[in-house]
């Protein structure tokens, strides 16, 4: 009877064992597809935007009986941070995902190192896998988070990582940027890729006119914003020209009052459209950055972010609220500015440019 039990049980166990390899085999398979799929899908060529700018780019597995969740479920997700050398390639020129994985670089020598993540109160959070690329520097930080979806997949494995790459860089003296971020629903296969997309080309204007020492200043920190990679950095270059604008503005108000002319037209009078229609040069995707400001005066635009960017960003000081670039909040709230703010500098300038050459600066529209 014992016997009979036992290998009774046996043959379940068999069976059983049989099953979950066929069940496993199956998944293995379906995922395999869904990887080809997905290069199929991430080869395809996609409009670049007209500056160079942050993307978030989603691959959604179509799979009978599967539901359409793009912004993920609760689960675990792989994530890798991709590592390039700074000012050597910092953009993404496509979005073929497995391309962007591979191509990780940096100027730091080694074998790969496991790294034990922790809190700033010292708790322990997630190991990482810091892996070196064929030339054996290293090129990726991989790890799995557990979360509910794809923001806070991302945030989580984020707020982690980046003190700790910013101990690495201090301890070797040396750059350390993430390019991309590689984020993969592991149930689901679903992929999304977090990166700064390359801009398109643009024809090159002709140059007429002269300039002022001021439009010289608001033309150089433009440029600085367009170049930079960092958000925190494009943002307080663009505040710059809105900052400077409004003291410019205050001085020749003074100048004139003195000379016994007439007021000057105030800029920061001016406003964003209220239909985001109107926002003729911006992208469809990015409009949604720029409805808590739409119909607002560049003064109100101006007043509601000096504190919660420009200074957050511009100093770092006990009991004030700071923007630090290891944590994802403030490197979201910062990119989620910086078209608004480029909208708005971009304005002031052509104003300004008007002004020095006596044309009609409304027939230049502000480009996103």
């Amino acid at each position: 009877m014992r016997c009979s039990i036992g290998a009774e049980a046996a043959s379940l166990s068999t069976v059983s064992t049989k099953k979950q390899k066929k069940v496993a085999a199956k998944r293995k398979k379906a995922a395999a597809a869904v990887r080809a799929r997905t290069r199929q899908v991430t080869g395809t060529q996609l409009p670049r935007p007209r500056v160079t700018e942050f993307a978030a780019v989603a691959v959604v597995p179509v799979l009978p009986g599967a539901s359409d969740k793009p912004a993920g479920s609760p689960g675990p997700y792989d994530i890798v941070f991709i590592l390039l050398v700074p000012g050597v390639s910092s953009v993404t020129t496509s979005l073929d995902f497995d391309a962007v994985v591979a191509g990780g670089d940096s100027l730091l020598q080694g074998a790969g190192l496991h790294v034990q993540l922790e809190s700033s109160d010292g708790q322990a959070l997630h190991t990482a896998r810091i892996v070196p690329n064929r030339s054996g520097r290293l090129a990726q930080i991989r790890l799995m988070v557990t979360a509910d979806d794809f923001s806070s997949a991302e945030n989580e494995a984020f707020d982690a990582v980046m003190p700790t790459l910013s101990r690495i860089a201090f301890e070797a003296d040396t750059p350390l940027e993430v390019t991309a971020i590689s984020l993969t629903e592991r149930v689901t296969q679903t992929r999304q890729l977090r990166t700064t997309l390359i801009g398109a080309v643009q024809p090159a204007p002709e140059i007429a006119g002269t300039t002022t020492p001021e439009l010289r200043m608001f033309l150089a920190a433009y440029r600085e914003g367009l170049n930079g990679n960092s958000p925190l950095y494009q943002a307080l270059s663009f505040y710059k020209i809105i900052e400077g604008a409004t003291k410019f503005h205050t001085n020749r108000v003074r100048a004139a009052t003195r000379r016994g002319e007439a007021a000057l037209v105030d800029p920061m009078a001016r406003q964003l459209p209220a239909d985001p229609k109107d926002l003729t040069d911006v992208a469809e995707w990015g409009r949604d950055n720029f409805a808590p400001y739409l119909g607002k005066s560049f003064a109100e635009i101006r007043d509601a972010v000096t504190d919660t960017i420009r200074n957050a960003v511009a100093h770092i000081s006990p009991n004030m609220g700071l923007r630090i670039a290891d944590y994802a909040a403030d490197i979201q709230a910062c990119r989620a500015i910086t078209p608004v703010l480029r909208y708005v500098a971009r304005d002031l300038i052509h104003e300004e440019l008007g002004g020095v050459s006596g044309a009609d600066p409304s027939a230049s529209n502000p480009a996103a």
